[in-house]
């Protein structure tokens, strides 16, 4: 909800637990008892939102650097904003600070990626808001199986902290640190492929 493209224009706060209904209302429609999920950033926040409150409905979590372990870095955000006034250019930056250590070479090959970011953000204002961090309380409601993949150079969310977190309630988590890898973090389907066949096999 509140995303771009055809979900609902309505965008709840965080704390009001409308996501994790939204996401129980779309399960049950589809008439599925149970499911796993993969997500990734804000979507990993609203993943751990649904698996926190409905756990008996998750088989398996595939978390790629999810919000609400630990507090976001701030630096970030003002980066970001700053960096929005400047054009296709500030875009480039923006996409740096995400990818990490994002190579040049690999930079050139987004240019319909980045043409359809910038289409997007023209006519889409981002949240801005902090992801609420989970309570220990939620976060010892998992027990299903989990991998979560982080960055070591994420400048959006602190890795190591929020792998210290997880590990602190879900001690079954499999937990990876990607060298060289940034918030984005992409090319891991194998990887996560691998976990769900392998926990439901």
């Amino acid at each position: 909800m509140g995303e771009a493209g055809l979900s609902a224009a309505r965008r709840p706060s965080y704390e009001s637990g409308a996501y994790a209904l939204w996401l129980n209302e779309t399960i049950n429609a589809l008439g599925l008892s149970t499911c796993s999920i993969v997500a990734m950033s804000l979507g990993g926040w609203m993943a751990l939102s649904f698996a926190t409150t409905y756990p008996d409905k998750v088989d398996k979590l595939v978390l790629l650097c999810p919000g609400g372990l630990a507090h976001e870095k701030t630096s970030f955000l003002w980066k970001a904003v700053f960096f929005s006034l400047l054009g296709k250019w500030g875009q480039l930056q923006t996409l740096k600070l995400v990818g990490g250590n994002i190579s040049s070479s690999s930079i050139s090959g987004l240019g319909e990626d980045l043409a359809f970011a910038s289409l997007t953000f023209k006519h889409f204002k981002p949240r801005t808001a902090k992801m609420p961090l989970f309570s220990d309380q939620s976060l010892h409601q998992l027990t299903m199986p989990i991998l979560m993949l982080f960055g070591d150079s994420d400048q959006l969310i602190p890795a190591g902290k929020s792998i210290n977190r997880l590990k602190q309630f879900a001690q079954q988590a499999k937990i990876e640190l990607l060298p060289d890898t940034g918030h984005l973090i992409v090319n891991q389907a194998d990887r996560m492929l691998k976990f769900l066949n392998l926990q439901g096999s």
